[in-house]
């Protein structure tokens, strides 16, 4: 079915919207637009289109939870965000303000500025308890977007590294749990409580049973999970008598573009596709329940709208803004243009920031060059009406160039929130933003496709296919730090090591002078390579910049090299940096393990703990493990080194671990496969050899030599296959 309202007929929809707009100017009087100490709840589902939902008329995904939420709530027809970015659509969603006053133009390098007062302050100083749940640490409460609340779970532990997204986000279930607990704590106060799901945002990974159904469209089984998660969350809210006196928002941040006009995601481009999105409104009671606003909205009206229903005082009346219940209400409409944003390709990419004005059925983007659309007749955005004109071009050209404002650059960032974004698919070229006429993103937009599709290829395991698509993207621009560090881990599991560090040496020098990530990055490099003396080097150099988490890599350079009692000494300092203390603990682990200390050893393991509902630390079970083995608890450790690889598939040193222990248990042939599985399942040049040594010390000579001749045709590059002997692995 084709996507937006397009599934309804026209004389059907018609019907609809004119029974719901009668009955609401009717009802307008007696419509009560004022619910003192009413609980408000509010959902957003991240980047998620309105037009791939059942009452928006899609017939593509089934979402019995937001369909009966429908059923109870008003639906507001054309809904719009500000900015297709989730940071800087939340600020404004919680402000009621555009960018250029609340100050967050990007997901990261701004902070909301602090004289702008957001909802969850005010509601509080208004007598409202406040609780937040998100799950992605791009909503963290460092930005300023946290300000206000009692509770705020951003617990969301990253590892930096482009193929764990999953470890950078949290399951929504998760999440709306965590919510869930606080709510239930708050009695009958009034509260303001806020989920943020994830799904649909990418990676589209839905669970089961919506993988298996929605096969075809991840993206809609992505949206089918989060249905499940609402649904399971207003079913609480439910069972605790809080759903039918609650105010209930449940909205988007931003769509997504699905390929249209060229972009795969959003951020980038200024269409339909990113900006519009759901909005539901239920009243307490279900007043106007089943109601439908065709009028344009924003997602600034939300705060307004959510100030003058609770009648909290202190609420800033927001020129530009208006009430949602007024208008469902039967209000007039006030005529006005909705603004949109993007900065994003001018910070990442170099490219031109856009900006857009929606008025009517009119759809203007400034950009280099400018579009114009009828979205009443040209929903898809697909014919440029520049050219001819038409009436409506001018004024809004004109209006949307007195509301331009100067662009304020991003403030400083680290090297490890960049690795985070780059996690989630915000990736960048590194370019610096430029001056004077800058490219139109439009124009662009191919290499942002290229860009992915060579993480994708290299994170599914495919390194060798990934290499030309990076390798063409590093000859146009060459100045792409983030892309030479994916290029140097590419070709680290394409089994060419030396290469590998020079790539990874030239993000390093594109870096800015201070910055201390590359230079970890390639210090960890060097000690999967075997250089320990090149890994010492650049974390002293990190070290030297003010960078005291690389007291961490130090220790571990120090283990590499034998000397215990440097490695020791760096560890407990890096005990001190609360961001690598658990790396530090691992590290002193594996002291206690070559001194042969088992017991020091489980003790510093047991400190260590999955926290906030975030990632667990690769290394910690395969180590376990590996000291209940020595110490012949070899069914514990067999359990250690399976947990290990099921959090952390692609970390050798579990596999082998796991098989050694199974041919310990005179378990040979278990061991043997086990190995073979590692070299199969994981598919880098390192699982290959890891597999081959393995065997060869097994003494399956015949199956060593058949992981080799596999392993050679798939890594024809890799030396040590080529040269590799019979060696203890």
């Amino acid at each position: 079915m084709k996507r937006g309202l397009r599934g309804l007929t026209r004389a059907s929809f018609a019907f609809v919207l004119l029974s719901a707009t009668a009955g609401c100017r009717r009802a307008r009087e007696r419509v009560p637009e004022v619910f003192p100490g009413a609980p408000v709840v509010l959902i957003s589902i991240d980047t998620l289109r309105s037009d791939h939902l059942p009452f928006y008329g899609y017939g593509g995904v089934e979402t019995p939870a937001l369909s009966a939420l429908r059923r109870d709530a008003i639906l507001f027809e054309r809904a719009f965000s500000p900015v297709p970015l989730t940071l800087p659509s939340h600020a404004s969603l919680f402000t009621g303000q555009l960018p250029d006053v609340h100050g967050v133009h990007d997901n990261l390098g701004y902070r909301l500025k602090p004289e702008v007062p957001t909802l969850a302050e005010l509601l509080k100083k208004g007598g409202f308890r406040t609780g937040g749940a998100v799950s992605a640490f791009v909503l963290g409460g460092t930005s300023g977007i946290g300000r206000g609340f009692d509770f705020y779970e951003d617990g969301v532990e990253p590892i930096a590294s482009y193929s764990s997204p999953s470890l950078i986000q949290r399951p929504g279930a998760e999440t709306a749990a965590l919510l869930e607990r606080w709510i239930d704590a708050q009695g009958e106060a009034p509260f303001f409580a806020f989920l943020h799901l994830y799904e649909p945002h990418t990676p589209y990974d839905p669970v089961e049973p919506y993988r298996t159904r929605y096969a075809a469209s991840p993206y809609d089984g992505e949206i089918a999970t989060a249905d499940a998660i609402v649904g399971e969350f207003l079913s609480h809210l439910k069972q605790k008598g809080v759903y039918d006196r609650s105010l209930v928002v449940c909205l988007s941040d931003h769509g997504e573009s699905l390929g249209e006009h060229g972009e795969d995601e959003h951020g980038i481009l200024l269409y339909r596709s990113v900006l519009q999105v759901p909005l539901l409104l239920k009243l307490p009671g279900k007043i106007l329940a089943g109601s439908l606003v065709r009028d344009p909205v924003q997602l600034t009206d939300v705060f307004t709208t959510i100030g003058r229903a609770t009648a909290v005082a202190g609420f800033p009346e927001i020129e530009g803004t208006v009430s949602l219940v007024a208008l469902a209400a039967g209000a007039k409409a006030p005529v006005r243009s909705l603004s949109s944003e993007t900065y994003f390709p001018r910070i990442h990419y170099g490219w031109a920031n856009l900006a857009s004005s929606l008025s009517g059925q009119w759809h203007y983007v400034d950009a280099p060059a400018p579009e114009f659309y009828d979205l009443g007749a040209d929903p898809g955005e697909t014919r440029n009406l520049v050219a001819a004109k038409p009436g409506p071009l001018r004024a809004m050209a004109a209006d949307l160039e007195k509301r331009r404002t100067a662009f304020e650059t991003p403030g400083p960032v680290s090297d490890e929130e960049r690795k985070k974004l780059a996690s989630l698919g915000y990736l960048s070229t590194g370019a610096p933003a430029g001056s004077g006429k800058l490219p139109d993103p439009k124009n662009e937009i191919g290499v942002v496709r290229l860009l992915r599709d060579a993480v994708a290829t290299s994170t599914a395991g495919r390194p060798l296919e990934a290499l030309a698509p990076l390798e063409e993207l590093l000859r146009k621009n060459p100045a792409m730090a983030d892309v030479w560090e994916l290029y140097s881990e590419t070709l680290l599991a394409a089994g060419r090591p030396d290469q590998a560090l020079a790539a990874a040496k030239k993000a390093v020098e594109l870096a800015p002078a201070a910055a201390t990530l590359p230079l970890l990055s390639v210090a960890n490099l060097c000690l999967r390579i075997g250089h320990p003396d090149e890994a010492l080097e650049n974390a002293r150099l990190a070290l030297e910049r003010g960078d005291a988490s690389a007291h961490e890599t130090l220790a571990r350079s120090y283990l590499a090299k034998g000397d215990l009692a440097r490695a020791e000494q760096a560890a407990n300092q890096a005990l001190l940096v609360p961001r690598v203390r658990k790396r530090a603990l691992l590290a002193l682990a594996h002291v206690d393990l070559q001194r042969n200390d088992y017991r020091g050893a489980l003790s510093h393991l047991d400190q260590i703990r999955p926290g906030g509902g975030g990632a667990e630390l690769p290394g910690v079970h395969y180590l376990r493990g590996d000291v209940l083995a020595r110490l012949n608890r070899f069914d514990e450790a067999i359990r250690e080194f399976e947990e290990e690889i099921r959090l952390f598939p692609t970390q050798t040193e579990a596999w082998v671990g796991l098989a050694f222990t199974r041919a310990s248990q005179s378990r040979t042939a278990d061991a043997k496969r086990t190995l073979t599985d590692m070299a199969k399942r994981i598919g880098t040049a390192e699982a290959y050899d890891r597999a081959y040594r393995g065997l060869t010390f097994l003494g399956d000579r015949p199956g060593a030599e058949g992981i080799r001749r596999e392993a050679l045709s798939l890594f024809p590059g890799d030396p040590n296959l080529r040269t590799r002997g019979e060696h203890h692995p």
